[in-house]
């Protein structure tokens, strides 16, 4: 009786897991979705030298939030993963820590910008310097969102998610019918759409756990599972990105706004057959030695997602570019096609190194990220003046798919599972369309929420 109870309860830990998780791709892929509009706009209204000087400043405020944010996301989701009780305590100690270093940070910036931006107008610059502040807000923001993470609370994570992109777009489509689409009033619109979900964010969190007094062991305990993931965080920040904020200072903005867009494209492959990484972390931390089959599940079900996601833009690269975005972006189609390999198995990559933290092992996922930024960094300063936008495409899939080998090699030999377990099985893959489609309806018997996070 007690066996068959135990069966029924993984059975359906396992079906909530499933329905999260497909939440989670169809939100992404709304998300994306909305990204695409985004960018259309963008492409249409300031062309390859606007959408260049946007990205030039959004990405290098957006990387120095990263590199700062000392990996207190993935540290405050393990800590309230393990223990429900300490959410206000860590709530308040890390937001002590956390500003600090957002003044850092911004410091940081304010001097580095003149370099990063060199073959810039001064314009950027300045608007960059304008925009530095938000430096602290995607620090805090990082801090929410890991927590609302480490309560299981999934539809508030990926409400959140959404309402930042839904109201960019939103905002966007009033400029551009208004005839006020510029570079500056776009990086208000952002501004003003990562405050708001902080705010709403931080609303949720101090309702749900209060203001606990800031913990000093607490602190200590987290600060070194953080630091531990740091090396990571910052490695797959500059593998990820290091092309898109070394470029502006090498080659004309029109060759940033052409970069830019092969990289936007690629990413949608990773953002949409990774988007089961955020919620495997979590959800693998609290299943303990069980969620290892999670995670493997989510590496395959992650194989199938990239792949013909990445099989359809590689063939229509030309067509779609050339229809939605206009002539003039035509030279994004091979950098695009060049880095899609490498995005699937990032995308594989971002699963196995979640593993790896719910396992306790975040200084162990480092380790691949830190050999793909070694090849970017590498690969990026030798080849990129004199190969431009394809050198960087071909270093970057280069770095993505070194990592993933390092991912599939550590989380093996962290787990002690053979070789054969990684491999998709052709009969889950044949009847995931269906099993997707039965785990998006709701179930009677599970719809309600089993506590105040929505768990």
């Amino acid at each position: 009786m007690l066996k068959g109870l135990t069966g029924r309860k993984a059975a359906a830990k396992g079906g909530s897991f499933a329905r999260h998780g497909v939440t989670t791709v169809l939100v992404t892929a709304a998300t994306m979705g909305l990204g695409l509009l985004t960018g259309i706009l963008v492409a249409r209204t300031i062309g390859p030298e606007g959408r260049g000087a946007l990205t030039a400043v959004l990405t290098t405020i957006q990387m120095l939030g990263w590199l700062f944010g000392m990996g207190c996301g993935k540290a405050v989701t393990y800590a309230l993963s393990r223990d429900h009780s300490a959410g206000g305590r860590l709530l308040s100690t890390w937001t002590l820590i956390l500003l600090p270093l957002a003044a850092l940070a911004i410091g940081t910036g304010y001097l580095l910008l003149p370099l990063l931006l060199a073959a810039q107008p001064v314009e950027t610059l300045v608007l960059a310097r304008l925009y530095l502040p938000m430096i602290a807000m995607a620090l805090l923001a990082e801090l929410m969102l890991g927590l609302i993470l480490g309560d299981q609370d999934f539809r508030s994570f990926n409400a959140l998610n959404f309402i930042q992109p839904a109201g960019v777009a939103t905002l966007y489509g009033v400029l551009w019918a208004t005839g006020h689409f510029t570079v500056e009033a776009a990086v208000i619109v952002q501004a003003a759409m990562s405050t708001l979900v902080l705010v709403v964010a931080t609303a949720l969190l101090v309702r749900r756990h209060g203001i606990g007094r800031p913990d000093p062991a607490l602190g200590r305990r987290t600060l070194w599972y953080a630091l531990r993931t740091h090396g990571d965080v910052v490695g797959g920040v500059i593998t990820q990105r290091l092309d898109l904020l070394i470029i502006p200072a090498f080659l004309p903005a029109a060759q940033v706004g052409l970069y830019a867009l092969a990289t936007s494209l690629s990413w949608l492959i990773v953002s949409l057959s990774s988007a089961l990484a955020t919620v495997v972390m979590p959800a693998a931390t609290r299943r303990g030695q069980s969620g290892r089959t999670l995670v493997l599940n989510s590496l395959q079900v992650t194989f199938a997602i990239g792949g013909l996601l990445g099989g359809g833009l590689f063939v229509f690269a030309d067509i779609a570019i050339g229809l939605v975005y206009g002539p003039s972006f035509a030279d994004s189609a091979l950098p695009l096609r060049l880095l899609l390999p490498g995005a699937v198995l990032y995308a594989a990559a971002s699963i196995l190194l979640n593993g790896l933290y719910a396992e306790n092992r975040p200084f162990t996922a480092t380790t691949a990220n830190l050999l793909g930024m070694l090849v970017t960094l590498g690969g990026l300063l030798l080849f990129l003046r004199s190969g431009g936008i394809l050198a960087a495409a071909i270093v970057s899939t280069v770095a993505y798919t070194l990592v993933f080998a390092t991912a599939a090699t550590l989380y093996r030999r962290a787990t002690g599972l053979p070789w054969r377990v990684f491999l998709p099985d052709p009969a889950m893959l044949a009847a995931l369309p269906r099993r997707l489609i039965a785990l998006a309806k709701p179930s009677p018997a599970t719809a309600a929420p089993a506590g105040p996070a929505g768990k």
